[in-house]
């Protein structure tokens, strides 16, 4: 259980959180490549060296604020996030659909920004059993604290 609040999020650096474990599959990754248009780019599956069981990394990003919020679920008590973007992120080995998913989230740098924190996580998704990760992205968020939005909105 994640037992960091609002008020306490800039003493979280350094610590790590275990994410929701997770597996892709088929359904998943078709729904990918309808969303994001894939599907129309590649109609005739035109690289035939790619392998059909690969998970496309940008359907491994998406899968970084899901896997957190899951495993997570308190923080949302006292305080909600905006994706701020991300500095890095490598795609280092692959990850095949069927394949668990294990994630980590490490605290790298907690930062006062107008009324809250921007937050700086480094990720790591690696296959279940493997030792070198399959993606590696430092992730920045912007936290706020709860009722933000609705006391900006009763100001004239």
């Amino acid at each position: 259980m994640n037992d960091v609040t609002f008020e306490t999020l800039p003493q979280s650096v350094g610590r790590i959180m275990q994410g929701a474990p997770f597996v892709l599959g088929e359904e998943e990754a078709r729904a990918f490549e309808k969303g994001t248009w894939l599907d129309r780019a590649y109609p005739e599956d035109d690289v035939p060296e790619y392998p059909e069981t690969l998970v496309e990394g940008f359907l491994l990003l998406s899968m970084l604020d899901a896997a957190a919020r899951l495993a997570a679920p308190t923080t949302a008590s006292t305080m909600w996030g905006l994706n701020y973007g991300l500095d890095r992120v490598r795609f280092i080995a692959p990850v095949h659909l069927g394949q668990r998913v294990l994630s980590t989230y490490e605290t790298l740098a907690v930062e006062p920004k107008d009324n809250g924190y921007k937050v700086l996580r480094r990720c790591t998704f690696t296959v279940e059993g493997q030792d070198r990760p399959a993606m590696v992205a430092d992730w920045w968020s912007l936290a706020l604290p709860r009722g933000t939005v609705e006391r900006a909105r009763r100001q004239p």
